[in-house]
């Protein structure tokens, strides 16, 4: 079972349409694949989607890029790593920890070739190697971009015919606009459905942000996702709202996670396997936040397969990630199973379509990710050639 090999490269799918949210400058669909082999011939897939303008509450996490990712990997992780044993993930995570101070991309996606090869050597599906299954399948929410309130509209009322119950609303940019946005959405989609507006950190201090949640639930929002930037802005914030208010940039790691419950920073918790530097650090944030009565979500920054089916096993393992999961359907070009709904690529690097029942993904029970790379797409999707 010993790790012979671990490689790491570049890689774009192409979008379905133009997505961002606050604060971003780049394109969604970039990534970091890391293939790791072991010396009896299993392979496993990991995967990394860096951002350079994306991170924690004033700077303290954050900032990777595709050639740090790649960097890290090739250079000082992954000779690091050769000779382990592939299914000692705990070691391998302490290993990586000691050498590398941050970077949680590049480890993230270490991680999950890790469990990837440790599933395939076991025979299991990575959800059971996390504990088993305590949800038949992981709902999924999907992600409304910032963009013009008219094409805001369209899209998420496609995603809904589509069969999703619960959006994701970008917004930060303009309180105005989002509390325009979410009362029409209201009065075109009715009650049932869960909308859930994400400022990215773009309401400002305490008070302003008070001010437009309190006309965001005016307006029909069911939660707000990081109005504000800081554990105590967002405490204060979360004192006063009559709806659930939800962390993401202010909860990376489990240190972060405790720090959020003790000072009752936030109702829910956004849950990145990135953010936690891979499966088994996330499995320490749901876990905080299960012993804490927070529920969380799965989110991150719209995966390929590789990284999406990683997100479904976390999520079908996990109690407390109980809410819509803010991921793709990943599918090969022409075989996606929704027209809007979870579909951000027009391909995918796998060579069959996760599958779906009533907005939810169905759990990936091959071993290891249960997903099979297509090879020849992985090859013509690089960037470094």
């Amino acid at each position: 079972m010993k790790i012979i090999s671990v490689e790491a490269f570049p890689f774009s799918l192409p979008s379905r349409r133009d997505f961002r949210w606050a604060g971003m400058l780049g394109q969604l669909g970039n990534f970091v694949a890391v293939r790791i082999t072991t010396e009896n011939g299993v392979t496993g897939y990991g995967e990394a989607t860096p951002l350079p303008d994306w991170g924690g509450d004033f700077a303290r996490h954050g900032g990777e890029t595709i050639g740090t990712v790649i960097n890290m990997v090739t250079t000082v992780i992954g000779p690091a790593l050769i000779g382990q044993d592939v299914t000692a993930v705990t070691r391998a995570a302490q290993i990586m920890d000691r050498v590398v101070v941050g970077n949680v991309y590049a480890k993230c996606a270490v991680s999950i070739a890790l469990y990837d090869a440790w599933g395939k050597c076991a025979g299991l599906p990575v959800y059971k190697l996390l504990g088993g299954q305590v949800r038949d399948s992981v709902p999924v929410a999907h992600m409304v971009g910032l963009m013009p309130e008219e094409d805001a509209l369209e899209e998420a009322i496609a995603a809904i015919d589509d069969g999703v119950s619960c959006l994701q609303i970008k917004g930060g940019t303009d309180a105005a606009r989002d509390i325009r946005l979410i009362g029409v959405l209201r009065k075109r989609l009715g009650d049932d459905i869960t909308l859930r507006l994400d400022a990215n950190q773009g309401y400002g201090h305490a008070k302003s942000a008070m001010e437009t949640v309190r006309r965001l639930v005016e307006a029909g929002v069911s939660m707000v996702e990081q109005p504000s930037e800081g554990l105590r802005y967002m405490a204060e914030v979360t004192a006063s709202s009559s709806v659930p208010v939800i962390a993401d940039e202010s909860c990376w790691d489990v240190n972060d996670a405790l720090d959020v419950v003790s000072t009752r920073a936030a109702d829910c918790i956004s849950v990145y396997l990135a953010k936690a530097g891979g499966i088994s650090g996330a499995c320490k944030v749901a876990d905080v936040a299960e012993a804490s009565l927070i529920p969380c979500d799965v989110n991150g920054s719209i995966e390929s397969a590789i990284g999406t089916a990683a997100n479904v096993h976390f999520a079908l393992a996990r109690p407390a990630v109980s809410l819509g999961a803010v991921i793709a359907i990943s599918a090969p070009a022409g075989r996606h199973p929704y027209r809007v709904a979870g579909h951000y690529y027009d391909d995918d690097i796998l060579t069959e379509p996760m599958q779906v029942s009533n907005g939810s993904i169905l759990p990936l029970d091959a071993p290891g990710l249960g997903i099979t790379v297509d090879e020849e797409k992985l090859a013509a999707f690089r960037c470094d050639k």
